[in-house]
């Protein structure tokens, strides 16, 4: 090896002491690295820098976009229902997730499916008290797996045909690599869906974990005649399973029921009175048809909560509403803003909220228009305002829109239409000119850190490449002695593995193919027939997509990282038997579909 081969190494391996350890965050470490390699002169400016003009990147930065705005439409929502349910807490409901998202990866990029799923999984699990960490490495793992099953289901396969096509061979079929990719995915699968619960961590934000010191508020919300729960029950609504969330009661007309139970059925009309903490009563709010009971006249008006965003205000000593209910004090006229939730010291207040005396230190959740903030601040009516993050309303009317222009974008992308920078570009474009998503959500749904350790990859990548380690690691293979075929395409595929945790699966794609044609032309040579690179090929193509030990290797590992919180170490805990499992399916299967001698 040479000098810049070792010095490359190193950095590689410091690169990956301070992510298992986690002295800095991933985007820190993996930066730190691409200045070293670029500061000695391993790679040049164009090469450490080109990653982040790069249009795979854009197209990641685009596709937040388009998820957000579908959160915003409630678009989001509605898909996640049908995939997500009510018990994906049991082993059956994790089953259902990971083969619904691996079928749907098969045939559309796995990246914008993460992009959405990611967001939905997480505010699905903290609505239910779970741990999004438990949930959101297999979001990632399913669309994995599910890209290994068609051509069009992840670049890498597109890449490994294109490279076989350019050294005189044909390219791969639509599904010729599902003879194989097919079973890898059915076996990662159903590892994932048995041993997940027991090999990820169970790390809660610390709103979950707090939730015995949150404040928990009185509100009362009517169901309307557009709202999705019409016809369910109780526990089928989910309104059982929500953590930090009581039903106290359902008002029918003149009928009270009282318990309520999970069996009773909801009905248009009916005005439920829960108790809640704020993140629940956030979510509650967000649901198509739940809207909140109007405090001044008891009817709820849609045309006042238009376009307003939640606050929360604690009222002070001072307050002229100390001693008045807020339909004496006129609150709706005096503020511009409707009460939709009273909290008074944990004490459940079962009133009508406009019936209830306010006190000097309770605490409301308003409605109000975004300037309500900068206006009631610094009176002396209240001592505290906050704006509650995150808390507009759902889009509804606009569902319709976000999701014809998301098709149409997966449409594009999947038959080759549009190149996916560019049909992504466009769709998050349109996705703002039509309102889906407002310009503020759009520049905050972006992940910058995720961006930068993307980025920065590419850079590494051409490192490995420019110091010779690549060569190195390649003329070793080759240069084994291996006699047994089996063997030899176990080599390439593990090779392969190697570099696609280290680097990222096109990457690794590309360094692996060269040598993987040659260890077919030493195959050929032992065996007296002609060279047949068509399993060798289908080895990296699979192996090139399996990095489940690392984050770094997958760019949709690196999309679920911060949102499950997790740490460097927790793919390796299941990632390195899954990675196993796929392994020794392939090694079986390869072999028997296109034979090596």
């Amino acid at each position: 090896m040479t000098p810049p081969s070792w010095y490359t190494l190193a950095v590689l391996a410091a690169m990956f002491v301070a992510l298992v350890k986690e002295w800095f965050s991933a985007d820190v470490v993996v930066t730190t690295a691409l200045v070293l390699l670029w500061a000695t002169g391993v790679i040049d400016t164009s090469e450490a820098l080109g990653g982040f003009g790069n249009a795979g990147l854009l197209t990641v930065g685009f596709l937040f976009i388009v998820s957000r705005a579908l959160q915003d439409t409630g678009a989001l929502a509605r898909l996640s229902d049908i995939v997500l349910g009510n018990r994906l807490h049991r082993r059956s409901g994790m089953a259902r997730m990971i083969f619904s998202i691996g079928t749907i990866s098969a045939f559309m990029n796995n990246t914008p499916l993460v992009a959405i799923f990611t967001p939905a999984v997480r505010d699905w699990a903290q609505q239910r008290g779970k741990a999004p960490s438990k949930f959101l490495i297999p979001v990632s793992y399913a669309a994995i797996l599910g890209g290994t099953c068609t051509l069009i289901g992840t670049s890498t396969n597109l890449l490994v045909s294109g490279l076989l096509e350019a050294e005189g061979y044909e390219p791969f079929s639509m599904f010729e690599i599902s003879p194989v990719g097919v079973p890898v995915a059915i076996a990662g699968a159903i590892f994932i869906s048995i041993f997940a619960r027991y090999l990820l961590p169970d790390r809660r934000p610390p709103s979950q974990n707090l939730e015995i010191e949150s404040r928990e508020y009185s509100v009362r919300l009517q169901v309307s005649e557009d709202c999705p729960l019409i016809g369910k029950t109780v526990e089928g609504a989910g309104l059982r399973s929500l953590k930090g969330l009581y039903l106290a009661e359902i008002e029918r007309g003149n009928e009270r029921i009282v318990p309520v139970r999970p069996t009773d059925v909801l009905r248009q009309g009916d005005r439920l009175v829960l108790f809640g903490v704020t993140d629940t009563v956030v979510e509650l709010r967000k649901t198509r048809g739940l809207l909140p009971v109007d405090d001044a006249d008891d009817t709820e008006q849609p045309e006042l909560l238009k376009e307003r965003n939640l606050y929360e205000v604690v009222v002070s000593a001072n307050s002229p509403l100390v001693g008045s209910t807020l339909r004496s004090s006129e609150f709706r006229r005096r503020y511009d803003a409707a009460v939709i939730a009273i909290q008074r010291n944990g004490e459940r207040l079962r009133q009508k909220l406009g019936e209830v005396e306010l006190e000097a230190g309770d605490t409301l959740m308003v409605e109000a228009s975004p300037g309500f903030h900068d206006v009631w601040r610094h009176a002396t009516d209240f001592y505290l305002v906050s704006e509650v993050k995150e808390s507009e309303r759902p889009r509804y009317a606009l569902a319709g829109i976000c999701l014809t222009l998301t098709g149409l974008m997966i449409f594009a992308m999947g038959t080759g239409v549009a190149d996916p920078a560019l049909a992504s570009a466009t769709t998050a474009v349109l996705l703002i000119l039509t309102r889906c998503i407002q310009v503020g959500n759009a520049r905050n749904s972006i992940d910058v850190s995720v961006m930068v350790v993307i980025a920065a990859a590419f850079g590494i990548s051409a490192a490995v490449s420019n110091s010779g380690l690549a060569a190195t690691i390649s003329s070793a293979v080759v240069g084994l002695g291996i006699t047994s075929p089996v063997v030899m395409l176990a080599v390439v595929y593990l090779m392969t593995v190697f570099f696609t945790e280290l680097l990222t699966n096109n990457a690794a794609a590309a360094l692996s193919m060269p040598v993987a044609l040659a260890v077919a032309q030493q195959v050929a040579t032992l065996t007296g027939n002609p060279i047949n690179p068509r399993p060798f090929a289908i080895a990296v193509t699979i192996a090139a997509s399996m990095s489940f030990i690392t984050p770094i290797g997958y760019q949709t590992n690196l999309m679920v990282y911060g949102p499950g919180g997790y740490r460097f170490s927790d793919f390796a805990r299941i990632g390195v038997p899954l990675s196993i499992v796929t392994f020794v399916v392939s090694m079986l299967l390869i072999p028997q579909v296109w034979p090596l001698n």
